[in-house]
C-alpha cells in the first residue's frame, strides 16, 4: 500500500460541497445577513455616482440655464456624490471588518471539527494517511476555506449586484445601446466555462501535490537523523527538489491560466466600451443620444467589466477552496471504523483483568491474516508473557486488546464481557500500555504524565515516584517535575523517557497492564529500575508483557510462543525450556549473543 498516493476526486458536485460548506456558517447566518445589507447599500451608493454626473452634464452642463440654477444643482450634486463616497466607505469597512470576524469564527470551528474528527478516528486511517497529508488539511486547505467565508461569499454577491444594477440602469437609459454593448458577453461565457474546467483540475492538482510535499517534509525531518547516519543528504534532497518542482509547474500553471483569463475579460470589456465610442458618438451627433447618457454608458462599461474580472479572481479562489472543500469533507465523511455499539455497556468500577481470546482471526488488509484462529486465556492478576519472531503477531494482540482495530473472526472478552459490546473508551481507561519507544510531549515532567488530567495531584507523583525508584532521577532534573522536555523528549535518554512512561501508567492505576517490547531500547542499569518499576506495577494487575528480551519474562507465569499468527508452545520458562522448542532455540540463541558480548569485553580490555 503506497500512503503517499491520495484518492482521486472526480465528478464531486459543487452543489454537493456548498451544501456542507454553508451548514458551518448557520450559526453565523445574522452576521452575514447584515454583510449583505451592507453591500446593498454599498453597491447602491457606488452606482449613484456615475448616474449624478449624467444628471449634472445633461440637466446643468449641456443645457441652457441660469448661472444661480446651475450653481446650486452642481452644490446639490457635489454634496450628494461626496455622500455617496463616505457611503461606500464606511460601509466597505463595516462590511470587512464584520466578515473578517465571520470567516475566522467558521474557521475555527472547521478547524476544532477535524481534529475531533482526527481524534476519533481508528489507526488504519493514520496507517494510510501520512503526517503531512493530515497537516495540509487541517492548515493550508482550511486556510482557503477562510478566504472563501471573509472574502468571497458577500463580495461575490455585492459584484453580482452591482452587474444586476448596472443592467437596470443602462436598459433605463438606452435599451439600443445596451443590448450592442452586451454582444461579447456570448464569448465571455464561453470562456468562463471553458475556463472552470482547466482552473479546477489545476487547483486539484496542485493541493495533491502539496501534500506530497509536506508528507515528504514531514517524513525527511523525523528521520533527519537516519539520513544523516547514512549520508543520504543528497538523495533526499534530490526526491524533495523533485518533488517541489512538480509543485511549483503546478502552481505556475494555475497563474498562468489566471494571468490569461484576466486579460482576457479586460479585452472583451474594451472591445465593448469601444463599441459604445463608436456607436454613442454617432448618436450624440444624430442628436439620438445625449452625451451624459454617452458618458455614463463608459462610465458603467467600465464598471461591468471591473466587477467581472473581480469575480474572475473570486472565481480562482472558490476553486481554490473547492478544491479544498473537497478533501476536507473527504476526510470528515470518513467513518470512524471502531465504534459503541448501540447498546455498549460500561465496565464495573474496578476490574478484574481476565482476558481471554476465542477463536481470533484478523487481518489489516483483506484476507491477509496475521493471526490465525487464536485461543488463549489470562487469569487475573497474571503475569503472561508474548515471544517469537518479528512478524509473529505479538504486537497484533496488544492492539486488538485496545480495540484500536476490530478482529474479522472469533470473540475477545475481558471479565466475561465481548469488548465489541463495551464502550471503546471505557475499554481503554482500563488497560494501561508502555510502548517501546515511548512518545514525550512538548511540556513539563508533570504535564507528560498526567496528560490534562488535572485530578492527578503534583504530591501523588511523586509518592508514586518514590514507590517505583524514579524520584531520584527527577530530582535530579533541572527543574525536577517542571523541567520542560520539549519536543519529543529530546532532553530525555531512551531509558529516562521509558522510565517516565512507566510512571504515567501508574498514575492512571489500570486494571489491565500491557508492556510492548518496553525494555528493548534500554542499558543495563535503567533496566534494573525498570525492572523495579514493574514489578511494583504489576503487584495485583493482570500484565501482558511482549519482549524480545526473554529475561524479561522469565518469571511470568505464563509465556506464549508465536510463530506466524499461530500460537505455536505455551507454559512457563522453565516448562518450555525442558520442551526444546521455539523458545529454547531463542533462549541458546540469547544466551550465546550474550557469551560471545561478555567475551569480546574481557578480550578488549
Amino acid at each position: 500500500m503506497n500512503i503517499h498516493k491520495e484518492k482521486q476526486l472526480v465528478n464531486v458536485v459543487d452543489r454537493k460541497l456548498i451544501t456542507k460548506l454553508l451548514v458551518f456558517a448557520k450559526p453565523y447566518w445574522k452576521k452575514i445577513l447584515l454583510a449583505f445589507f451592507l453591500a446593498s447599500i454599498f453597491v447602491v451608493a457606488n452606482l449613484a455616482q456615475p448616474y449624478l454626473i449624467k444628471v449634472a452634464i445633461d440637466d446643468y452642463l449641456t443645457v441652457q440655464t441660469s448661472v444661480e440654477e446651475s450653481f446650486q444643482g452642481f452644490v446639490m450634486i457635489g454634496v450628494l456624490f461626496l455622500f455617496t463616497i463616505f457611503l461606500t466607505s464606511s460601509m466597505t469597512y463595516l462590511q470587512e471588518k464584520l466578515l473578517q470576524f465571520t470567516g475566522q469564527s467558521i474557521i475555527f470551528d472547521i478547524r476544532q471539527k477535524i481534529f475531533r474528527h482526527l481524534a476519533s478516528m481508528h489507526m488504519q486511517f493514520f496507517d494510510r494517511n501520512p503526517v503531512g497529508r493530515i497537516v495540509t488539511r487541517v492548515t493550508h486547505d482550511t486556510e482557503a476555506l477562510n478566504q472563501l467565508y471573509s472574502q468571497v461569499i458577500v463580495n461575490l454577491v455585492k459584484e453580482v449586484l452591482i452587474l444586476i444594477g448596472i443592467v437596470f440602469i443602462l436598459l433605463q437609459m438606452s435599451v439600443e445601446l445596451t443590448l450592442l454593448s452586451f454582444t461579447v458577453i456570448p464569448i465571455l461565457v464561453i470562456l468562463v466555462f471553458y475556463y472552470k474546467r482547466l482552473i479546477r483540475d489545476a487547483h486539484r492538482y496542485t493541493r495533491l501535490l502539496l501534500s506530497r510535499l509536506n508528507s515528504n517534509l514531514a517524513e525527511n525531518l523525523n528521520g533527519i537523523g537516519i539520513i544523516q547516519f547514512f549520508t543520504r543528504e543528497r538523495k533526499q534532497l534530490h526526491q524533495f527538489d523533485h518533488l517541489n518542482n512538480e509543485h511549483y509547474r503546478a502552481g505556475m500553471r494555475g497563474t498562468i491560466l489566471n494571468s490569461i483569463f484576466n486579460p482576457a475579460i479586460g479585452f472583451l470589456g474594451n472591445i465593448a466600451l469601444a463599441i459604445i465610442i463608436w456607436y454613442g458618438g454617432r448618436g450624440v451627433m444624430d442628436s439620438a443620444l445625449t452625451f451624459g447618457v454617452v458618458y455614463a454608458f463608459t462610465h458603467y462599461i467600465r464598471q461591468f467589466f471591473q466587477p467581472l474580472m473581480a469575480i474572475a479572481d473570486k472565481y480562482n479562489q472558490i476553486q481554490t477552496a473547492m478544491a479544498s472543500s473537497e478533501r476536507i469533507f473527504d476526510m470528515l465523511d470518513e467513518k470512524p471504523q471502531i465504534n459503541d455499539s448501540p447498546n455498549a455497556k460500561n465496565f464495573p468500577n474496578k476490574i478484574d483483568g481476565k482476558i481471554q481470546f476465542h477463536n481470533v482471526s484478523f487481518a489489516y488488509q483483506p484476507d491477509e491474516y496475521v493471526l490465525k484462529d487464536i485461543s488463549f486465556q489470562i487469569n487475573s492478576g497474571e503475569t503472561v508473557g508474548f515471544v517469537g519472531a518479528t512478524g509473529a503477531g505479538k504486537s497484533s494482540i496488544i492492539n486488538l486488546i485496545n480495540r484500536f482495530y476490530d478482529i474479522q473472526k472469533g470473540t475477545i472478552f475481558i471479565d466475561g464481557y465481548d469488548i465489541k459490546q463495551v464502550k471503546v473508551e471505557d475499554v481503554r481507561r482500563r488497560i494501561g500500555v508502555i510502548q517501546q519507544d515511548p512518545f514525550i510531549f512538548t511540556g513539563d515532567v508533570l504535564y507528560n504524565i498526567r496528560l490534562h488530567h488535572e485530578h492527578i495531584s503534583e504530591e501523588e507523583i511523586i509518592k508514586l515516584a518514590k514507590s517505583i525508584g524514579i524520584h531520584d532521577f527527577i530530582s535530579s532534573l533541572p527543574k525536577g517535575y517542571q523541567t520542560l522536555l520539549g519536543e519529543q523528549g529530546v532532553t530525555l535518554s531512551s531509558g529516562q523517557k521509558q522510565l517516565i512512561s512507566f510512571l504515567r501508567a501508574l498514575a492512571f492505576d489500570p486494571d489491565v497492564l500491557i508492556l510492548d517490547e518496553a525494555t528493548a531500547n534500554i542499558d543495563t542499569e535503567t533496566e534494573e529500575l525498570v525492572q523495579q518499576a514493574l514489578h511494583y506495577l504489576s503487584h495485583g494487575r493482570t500484565t501482558i508483557i511482549v519482549a524480545h528480551r526473554l529475561s524479561t519474562i522469565k518469571h511470568a507465569d505464563n509465556i506464549i510462543v508465536m510463530d506466524k499468527g499461530e500460537i505455536r508452545e505455551t507454559g512457563n520458562h522453565e516448562e518450555l525450556l525442558k520442551q526444546r522448542g521455539i523458545y529454547h532455540h531463542l533462549y541458546e540463541l540469547q544466551n550465546k549473543e550474550a557469551i560471545d558480548t561478555k567475551n569480546m569485553s574481557y578480550s578488549s580490555s
